[in-house]
C-alpha cells in the first residue's frame, strides 16, 4: 500500500500536541529519510486559450534532513493531455523544460531554498512541439518534478505518501501540477451563497458533514469564493473523517472548465483521515467524468468528484468511490 513509501511520519502527533510549532517539529523529525518541494504559493495555474502569454506561477522551497544542504537540482518536465478527441489526439509524454541547479535557488524566509516556476503558455507549447491550434479549451498541462539530492536519492510524485502530496498541508508538495486551459469567466461567476447537497454518497456516506461529524438531511448553505486562478473557486467544509474539535473546516477548490466543473487534485480530507490509525490518509479529487455546468449561468452546477484518489483511501477498504454534490444558489 502507498503508506509504505518513503517520508512516513507519526500523523498521531499532529493532533496530540495542543503547540502547533511543537507539533509540525515531529513532523519535520520523521522526514529524516526523505525531502519534499513545497508549495508555499500558488499565483496562477489556468491559462487562457485566448493568450499566448498567460502564466503558470508558483512559488517553492525544497526541504530537506540538512534544511536544503542535500539539494543538487530539480527536474521540471511538461507533458500535454488531451482530453478533446474531437480534433485528433494531441497528448505529448513528458518533455523536459528545464533544470535548475542548487545554485539558482535563493535562501528565503524559512533559511530553505526557494525559487519560483513561472511559464507561459507560449513556452509549454514550443517545449511540447505544439502551436495553439493543437490545443482546446478542457484540454491539460501537466508540470511534474523530480528532486535530485547530491546522494543520488530522487523523489517525486511516484514515491510519496498523500500527506506529502495535498495540498494544504505543512507539506503540500504534489510533485505535479494541473494546468487547465480554459475560457476566463466573470469572476463573480460561481461566487455567493449556495444549498449544498448530496447526491451521491460516498464511501463512509456524505462526503461533507456538520463539525460534529453528522450529516445535514437536507443540504448546507456554504460560501463559494473566487480562488487562485481565473477560473478556480473554492469552499469550505468538514470531511467526514475529520478530527472533531481539533480542526477548522478544510479549504476544497474546483475549476469551472467550459461546461464543466473540474474538482481540484490531492485534496486531503483530513490528516487524520483514515480508517486505521496511522495509515496514509484518504485523498480527494477529480472522476474520470466531471459534474456539468452553463459557463455563463452559475443558478446550478454538480460537483463530481471520487475519495481514495490514487487510491489513497485511509486503508478504509474502497480504494476509490465516487461522491457527488449538488449547489443552488441562494
Amino acid at each position: 500500500m502507498k503508506n509504505k513509501y518513503v517520508l512516513l511520519f507519526l500523523l498521531g502527533g499532529l493532533f496530540s500536541c495542543t503547540d502547533g510549532d511543537k507539533a509540525i517539529e515531529m513532523v519535520v523529525a520523521e522526514v529524516e529519510r526523505g525531502a519534499v518541494v513545497r508549495t508555499s504559493a500558488i499565483n496562477n495555474v489556468d491559462f487562457n486559450i485566448n493568450d499566448l502569454q498567460s502564466t503558470f506561477h508558483i512559488d517553492v522551497e525544497e526541504m530537506d534532513i540538512e534544511e536544503g544542504g542535500l539539494l543538487e537540482d530539480v527536474e521540471v518536465f511538461v507533458q500535454l493531455k488531451d482530453n478533446t478527441p474531437s480534433n485528433g489526439n494531441n497528448s505529448v509524454a513528458p518533455t523536459l523544460l528545464e533544470t535548475i541547479p542548487a545554485s539558482e535557488w535563493i535562501t528565503g524566509s524559512n533559511n530553505l531554498p526557494t525559487t519560483s516556476l513561472i511559464y507561459t503558455f507560449e513556452e509549454l507549447l514550443v517545449t511540447t512541439g505544439l502551436t495553439v491550434s493543437d490545443v482546446s479549451v478542457k484540454d491539460q498541462f501537466l508540470v511534474s518534478l523530480n528532486l535530485n539530492l547530491t546522494d543520488g536519492r530522487i523523489f517525486n510524485a511516484f514515491n510519496a505518501s498523500s500527506i506529502i502530496i495535498a495540498f494544504d498541508t505543512f507539506f503540500s508538495s504534489p510533485f505535479c501540477y494541473t494546468i487547465n486551459i480554459v475560457e476566463p469567466i466573470p469572476e463573480d461567476l460561481f461566487t455567493g451563497m449556495y444549498l449544498m447537497e448530496s447526491i451521491l454518497d460516498g464511501p463512509n456516506g456524505q462526503t461533507f458533514v456538520d463539525e460534529l461529524r453528522q450529516p445535514f438531511p437536507n443540504g448546507t448553505i456554504i460560501e463559494v469564493v473566487k480562488g487562485h486562478s481565473s477560473n478556480t473557486r473554492e469552499f469550505r467544509a468538514y470531511h467526514n473523517l475529520h478530527h472533531v474539535g481539533l480542526e477548522q473546516p478544510r479549504r476544497w477548490e474546483f475549476t469551472v472548465v467550459d461546461n464543466l466543473i473540474v474538482m481540484g487534485k490531492n485534496q486531503l480530507s483530513s490528516p487524520e483521515g483514515w480508517c486505521i490509525r496511522n495509515a496514509a490518509p484518504t485523498l480527494l479529487g477529480p472522476d474520470t467524468i466531471p459534474g456539468v455546468a452553463d459557463p455563463m449561468d452559475d443558478t446550478v452546477f454538480e460537483l463530481w468528484f471520487v475519495e481514495g484518489y490514487l487510491g489513497f483511501d485511509g486503508e478504509c477498504g474502497y480504494q476509490t468511490a465516487p461522491s457527488r454534490y449538488r449547489f443552488s444558489k441562494q
